[in-house]
């Protein structure tokens, strides 16, 4: 669930996670996936992007939340500003920000639960902490 909020927002979390776990128990049963929570997650980011590509207002509005302010934050200013950072960040970005970071899952075990390489990967996290350190910097 953790997961699906940090891809969609907590608003459609439960729905998204819902949805990846009846359309993959209408086509096969948990005994018979090998690994059972990296399958599950898989099947939440791809309906992510599913929702993602169906949503062209979503990456929208997610791109205009994060407006810089002054630079004397406060600690909870500070973190607000981050998560809006995460939150306009593309899928892929926010779904590896997530299990390295917040999971604390190896990169190449997040590699393969994302179902990319692990340069990909590596690739997704460097974007994103460019991202964070441009737009914390301004």
């Amino acid at each position: 669930m953790r997961f699906a909020v940090s891809l969609v927002g907590a608003n459609d979390a439960a729905d998204l996670v819902s949805e990846a776990v009846v359309a993959t128990l209408q086509r096969r049963t948990l005994a018979s996936i090998g690994n059972p929570q990296a399958y599950l997650m898989k099947a939440v980011l791809n309906r992510a992007r599913s929702r993602g590509r169906r949503s062209k207002l979503e990456q929208d509005t997610l791109a205009r939340l994060w407006v810089p302010e002054s630079v004397g934050h406060t600690r909870d200013q500070g973190k607000q500003e981050v998560e809006a950072i995460v939150a306009g960040l593309p899928l892929q970005q926010r779904a590896a920000i997530y299990l390295v970071y917040w999971e604390d899952m190896a990169p190449a075990q997040a590699a393969k639960t994302l179902g990319v390489r692990p340069g990909t990967l590596r690739r997704y996290l460097h974007l994103a902490r460019e991202k964070l350190r441009t737009c914390l910097n301004e």
